[in-house]
């Protein structure tokens, strides 16, 4: 294989790893707060 073609396929499974990892913490983002299953006050919540 020559020297091109490696770093053609490094770039890509770099891509590849770099989208996988921002999609996942996208997926995974939580609001902010208890949901409202709490007994806090909302101006709390709020700040």
């Amino acid at each position: 294989m020559s020297a091109d073609l490696q770093q053609i396929i490094a770039l890509v499974i770099v891509a590849l790893a770099a989208t996988l990892l921002l999609v996942r913490q996208w997926l995974r983002r939580k609001k902010p707060g208890c949901g409202g299953a709490c007994a806090c006050p909302a101006e709390k919540m709020r700040r």
